[in-house]
């Protein structure tokens, strides 16, 4: 870039630098509510498992589906951004995207009957059609997903969060597909959908139908007043009424009560099993359900949680703390949580961010970034951008692990309810470290409990006790647990994690090092027992910054640690022999021919400044501190804030070329958060 673009023509210190960044950052990345909408489960259509497909069984719906049949099948894919994606879907089927045809399969023969095609989504709603044929008097299924352009997961990827939202009215903005009746031949769809079926409006509340496969004999209703109203209420069963919180009747009979409400009264019903388990209530009342967006005709007026067991005079969830953040324990000690008034219909939370409140690696190097950042500048709105991120996070986990129970697919924190590999696990249990640190929250101490309890049993690992991936060990594994172990031998008072940082650091230098260039490979195969001998940058960025972290984080007396410091101060001196003349780092450390890259950059940087701060590194390391700062900021950061050239995240390759050829992203939490903890450190300097 022009110098007089660059932010080295805009800021006289780190100090300047770190606040132009958050900034930017914070601004690109705005906070965003936990939106409650409905949600119809169903079994024709199914969104298992976490990261797959969601797929629709024709046959349970039309069992009298032959060859030749046709059904059209539509959903609305609703994302917060714009981006380019792929379609994938299992099946025959012609594609209609935004109404044009994008993919006829019968065009394309393919005996799985997989295919993707390439399609860009606006911010906002993207229309998708299909119309699926059916080949088999066996089967009648079809499967669609969106994805990252360059991922096969389900895309609620940083880069991309989409939903499938239903195309009809009454199901507007809810998670689902509308589905057409089974015509016999291939023909125009005429536009009316006959499943799923809107509920029909009643002013009635039957338990038995909404709790009919439970063994429970208590339910609850919970619905609040819109504006000051008359409520009216008769149950068949012994019933007792909350209003705001305090028991105000409790009725043996069926006389109808009468209540006069004003505007934000919360009504609890709870109803005891007996005669016909319901109640009833006058249309007319203006009562509903103010954290919910919904749709629905009429709107829907009541929740609804149960089952419990036990009589009238026992109180149970509702009774002590109305919430919307965490499932209530049922009568078989399961996790329950509020429904509509219908069987199948739920109440689920949503979070329509990129960033924000997300359980992903790269958005913890980021706020961790803002954290650090709030430190040095003592600035509020980042480190309460920090919590609050954070918060969601630990608020919600257990909430979400009800839903991945019931649902299969959660709608947010996807990637903390599969915690068998360590990009799922160390950098999330780092922020809530921290985060507790702050808040002493108890919901961040569960799921930092949870997370320990994974990275104990949950990761494979060699005969000496290292971990590894299904197929191989990265380098950047020693980030995704190392710094979290540390703090959790802080946090505990346990030198059981401070031995298994030394464990894994020392089992990972055994099988990566590059003894003749004093760096690191960045994978270790399983089958060929062998590193590739790539030293890609990060992957040795997160390696030195993660020396450093755990070199702050444990007492001088633990056993190995002395070790860990050798390591650091060697390699330290194979990173300053590869800084190029303009101060940074190349993507493949020892290849000049490598683009020069900026989140390694910044990790050298972050690693050093704790080094001489800790008087672990000479003085004359700041020279390269000063250096490697001054080419980031002429070449790699605007006066705006914006960071460049940070290299995507990775997968890996036996070969150095894979690496060269990995594509560039601009302020991706790689590099930015890492920047701002590294800057953070040079105002120290």
């Amino acid at each position: 870039m022009e110098y007089r673009e660059s932010l080295d023509y805009s800021v006289n210190s780190p100090r300047e630098a770190v606040k132009v960044i958050a900034d930017s950052m914070i601004k690109a990345r705005p906070r965003v509510n936990v939106e409650y909408r409905p949600y119809r489960r169903s079994n024709i259509y199914s969104d298992i498992p976490v990261f797959g497909p969601r797929r629709i069984d024709l046959k349970k719906l039309y069992p009298e589906a032959r060859p030749g049949n046709i059904v059209y099948i539509s959903t609305v894919l609703e994302t917060c951004t714009e981006s380019e994606a792929k379609i994938h879907i299992i099946g025959n089927a012609k594609v209609f995207f935004k109404g044009e045809l994008i993919l006829d399969t019968e065009d394309a023969p393919n005996a799985e009957r997989r295919y993707d095609r390439e399609v860009y989504l606006n911010k906002g709603e993207n229309p998708i059609t299909f119309m699926v044929r059916c080949d088999s008097t066996e089967k009648f299924e079809f499967s669609f997903m969106p994805s990252v352009k360059f991922y096969g997961d389900w895309a609620k990827f940083y880069l991309l969060r989409v939903r499938a939202t239903s195309p009809i009215d009454y199901f507007r903005h809810e998670d689902g597909v509308g589905i057409s009746k089974l015509y016999d031949f291939e023909q125009p769809f005429d536009g009316e959908y006959v499943y799923p079926k809107p509920n029909r409006s009643e002013n009635r509340i039957d338990f038995e139908q909404i709790f009919a496969n439970s063994s429970g004999n208590c339910a609850y209703a919970l619905t609040y007043a819109e504006c000051d109203t008359v409520l009216e209420v008769k149950a068949q069963c012994k019933h007792k009424i909350f209003l705001n919180g305090k028991h105000k009747i409790f009725v043996n009979g069926t006389a109808a009560e009468t209540l006069k409400l004003n505007k934000g009264d919360a009504v609890l019903i709870k109803v005891l099993r007996g005669g016909e388990w319901c109640f009833e209530y006058n249309d007319n009342a203006k009562i509903g359900i103010p954290i919910l967006k919904s749709e629905r005709a009429g709107g829907d007026k009541w929740l609804t949680l149960g089952t419990f067991s036990g009589g009238i005079e026992q109180s149970f969830g509702p009774e002590s703390e109305i919430q919307f953040k965490k499932p209530y324990i049922d009568c078989e000690w399961k996790r329950t949580f509020w429904k509509l008034a219908g069987a199948d219909d739920y109440v689920r939370p949503y979070l329509e961010s990129r960033f924000f409140g997300q359980w992903f690696y790269a958005f913890m190097v980021g706020n961790y970034g803002l954290l650090k950042a709030a430190e040095a500048l003592d600035c509020n709105e980042y480190k309460n951008y920090f919590i609050d991120s954070t918060k969601i996070m630990a608020e919600y986990f257990d909430y979400m692990r009800y839903e991945s129970e019931n649902f299969g697919q959660t709608t947010f924190l996807e990637r903390g309810m599969s915690l068998f590999e360590l990009d799922s696990i160390g950098s999330m249990g780092r922020n809530l470290c921290e985060y507790y640190k702050i808040t002493s929250s108890p919901e961040a101490l569960y799921c930092i409990e949870q997370l320990a309890i994974a990275a104990r049993n949950n990761i494979p690992r060699f005969d000496d006790g290292t971990y590894h991936r299904t197929d191989d060990m990265w380098a950047d594994d020693t980030f995704m647990s190392c710094p979290f172990l540390a703090r959790l031998g802080r946090l505990k008072n346990d030198t059981y994690y401070y031995d298994e940082v030394i464990r894994q650091l020392m089992g990972y230098k055994k099988r990566l090092w590059m003894p003749s260039e004093r760096i690191f490979s960045h994978i270790f195969f399983l089958d060929k027992q062998a590193p590739n001998n790539v030293p890609w940058g990060r992957g040795n960025g997160w390696i030195f910054v993660t020396l450093s972290d755990v070199l702050e984080k444990m007492p001088e007396s633990i056993n190995g640690r002395e070790e860990l410091l050798s390591i650091y101060k060697e390699f330290a001196e194979g990173i300053i022999e590869l800084q190029d003349e303009d101060g940074l780092w190349h993507q493949v450390l020892n290849r000049s021919d490598s683009y020069s890259e900026t989140s390694c950059t910044g990790m050298f940087i972050l690693g050093m400044c704790r080094g001489v701060l800790n008087g672990w590194l000479p003085p004359k390391y700041k020279e390269n501190i000063k250096k490697a700062y001054k080419g980031l900021l002429t070449q790699k950061i605007d006066a705006s804030g914006t960071v460049y050239d940070v290299c995507r995240g990775s997968g890996n390759s036996p070969d150095a070329e894979y690496y060269m050829k990995l594509s560039k992203v601009d302020n991706d939490d790689h590099g930015t958060g890492v920047i701002l903890a590294a800057f953070s450190e040079m105002i120290k300097l």
